[in-house]
């Protein structure tokens, strides 16, 4: 009897060690079928793109900024100044701040000085990518800002967003932002907040939407240590399935973020946007 007892207890003990691994396992599949880093890919290369386009209108204007931005320093900047109209070209490619990879070209037709309250710009993309992810759309920005006085905000929208990666797989979004642009006497001491929602269609061909439930905000100083993604805020990720919270963190420049699915136990995961390594 004593032996059964033991024999049964060690059985039991096993399966319970089993169903632990099986739902640890289970968690992290679901973590990466979610394919967070392409998410991440779609944020950090639509924000890169808005600075490259602050940049660039940054070259007409004379806003008091003596330094042309380093996004720029293998770009050709061609200025038609009675179309109102900026052409940044990248060219077959090169290697800016942090490593990023730009190549081909971005056009942004302008309105007024882009600080003006109600001044409004659309950028569109010709063969542009990032680190070897071709992006597609019209992203049309209005400073919301009520005076020359403060930190510029601006209202964003994004339509037809696409992202196409080097395996030919695709994501796409459409989105309603709010960016605040917290500037810095050097630019690259500059951050971003945002806030707003988006929605889409995964690589896997699954919709989402993302709900940003806490500003997120972006370090330009963050991308010497290659670390594009946001470093603070959170956002709700929805699919048909499940509810994703990711929780950026504290502000420090790193790539970790925490995940919490279907309001379970939170999971550390790196996130690294796709993309040339």
């Amino acid at each position: 009897m004593k032996k059964l007892l033991l024999i049964t207890s060690i059985a039991f003990a096993t399966f319970l060690s089993s169903c632990n691994n099986d739902d640890e396992v289970s968690g992290g599949d679901l973590v990466e079928s979610l394919d967070l880093d392409s998410e991440a890919t779609l944020e950090s290369n639509y924000e890169d793109i808005d600075v490259v386009v602050e940049a660039g209108l940054e070259t007409i204007d004379g806003s008091g900024r003596l330094n042309r931005d380093d996004v720029l320093d293998c770009a050709t900047i061609t200025h038609d100044e009675v179309a109102k109209t900026v052409t940044i070209d990248y060219g077959d490619g090169c290697e800016g701040p942090g490593g990023r990879t730009r190549a081909g070209v971005i056009r942004i037709s302008y309105s007024d000085h882009r600080l003006v309250p109600g001044a409004f710009r659309t950028a569109t993309f010709d063969g542009f990518s990032v680190d070897g992810v071709l992006i597609e759309g019209t992203r049309t920005v209005e400073n919301i800002s009520e005076s020359l006085d403060d930190d510029p905000v601006f209202s964003i929208t994004l339509t037809g967003g696409k992202l196409t990666f080097e395996d030919e797989t695709e994501a796409t979004r459409d989105s309603e932002r709010t960016r605040y642009w917290f500037r810095a006497n050097n630019p690259l001491n500059d951050e971003v907040g945002v806030e707003g929602n988006a929605s889409g269609t995964r690589r896997d061909g699954v919709n989402y939407s993302v709900e940003i439930i806490s500003r997120i905000i972006y370090k330009r100083a963050c991308w010497s240590s290659r670390v594009f993604i946001p470093v603070s805020g959170i956002k709700k990720y929805t699919t048909d399935d499940n509810e994703v919270i990711v929780d950026y963190g504290d502000g420090r420049c790193d790539n970790e973020v925490t995940i919490t699915i279907n309001g379970g136990d939170p999971i550390t995961k790196v996130i690294t946007p796709k993309g040339r390594r």
